[in-house]
């Protein structure tokens, strides 16, 4: 306790600032995808991520991506199969990216992990499959649309609803085939994991902790990981398990991992309470102006 009540919490707004600057470079990420389908201003993108995130701390099995999905789509007359497409194809290839940076930053580091090497080696073939996916289900998918009016014994109106969504999914899992955009994409990527491990080494001065960016780096993909796995609300737990496994070998005690990762998981919740709760609130305003419109 007395390490809680020695940290230094000048720097809470400092990590709130930050943490609230890496969402909105996570919204500009996203919107590359969306412009595929739909030029959105960012402003919007990030409200709609915000809501999503507050939805997956809340729901079971990450529902939150289909709140962030539905609240994007109905607020700027975008199909939701669409946008769930490109949100589905940001969470791959962020799956890929700490893959490739826990797999780099463990052989840097000289500290190999029995248990982190494992995870790593399963979550490699989770992500290549998923990328194998991304690059090959819209040619299935394609095949699968010609063949759907011969489909037997279903109604037309049910053909048309299924062929549309069909349609507007698969046009958004394409939507990282361009190149620009899957340049954009991975320089957006790599940015935002940086910027996630500055935030995280600031985090450990709060606690009075110096650890390196390539700890830093280990911590967030192990994080990452787990996350990927259905777990408890906000990953109570599970990320204090995978913190005092995961630093231990660099001699970091155990009170330390944990009090770190409790700030860290604090900061992170802060963050997102705050602007997803704000984004709640707006959608009650666009929501009802559709409706006013409607009547």
């Amino acid at each position: 306790m007395s390490a809680l009540r020695e940290a230094n919490y000048f720097y809470i707004p400092v990590i709130f600032l930050w943490g609230s600057l890496t969402s909105w470079f996570r919204a500009k990420r996203w919107n590359i995808l969306l412009s595929a389908g739909k030029q959105v201003v960012t402003t919007k993108v990030f409200w709609a991520n915000m809501v999503g995130y507050l939805g997956n701390i809340i729901l079971p099995a990450r529902a939150g991506e289909l709140v962030r999905a539905a609240y994007l789509g109905k607020e700027n007359d975008i199909p939701v199969s669409f946008v769930l497409a490109t949100g589905l194809v940001e969470r791959f290839m962020d799956l890929i990216a700490l893959v490739i940076l826990g797999s780099t930053s463990l052989a840097l580091s000289g500290i190999v992990s029995a248990q982190l090497e494992t995870a790593l080696k399963l979550m490699t073939v989770v992500a290549f499959a998923g990328l194998i996916g991304i690059l090959s289900v819209p040619y299935i998918g394609n095949k699968l649309i010609i063949s759907m009016p011969s489909l037997p014994g279903v109604q037309p109106s049910a053909k048309e609803k299924v062929y549309e969504f069909l349609k507007q999914f698969l046009h958004g899992v394409e939507a990282l085939h361009h190149p620009s955009r899957a340049s954009m994409f991975i320089l957006f990527t790599c940015l935002i994991w940086v910027m996630d491990g500055v935030g995280v080494v600031i985090i450990a001065k709060t606690v009075h902790m110096n650890i390196s960016m390539l700890q830093s780096f280990i911590l967030l993909a192990s994080l990452g990981l787990s996350s990927a796995i259905p777990s408890t609300p906000g990953y109570v737990g599970v990320y204090q398990f995978v913190a005092v496994v995961v630093l231990s070998p660099f001699e970091i005690p155990k009170l330390s991992a944990l009090i770190l990762i409790v700030f860290l998981q604090a900061m992170n919740f802060l963050t997102i309470i705050t602007w997803g709760w704000a984004g709640i609130a707006r959608a009650s305003t666009f929501l009802g102006k559709k409706r006013v419109t409607v009547s």
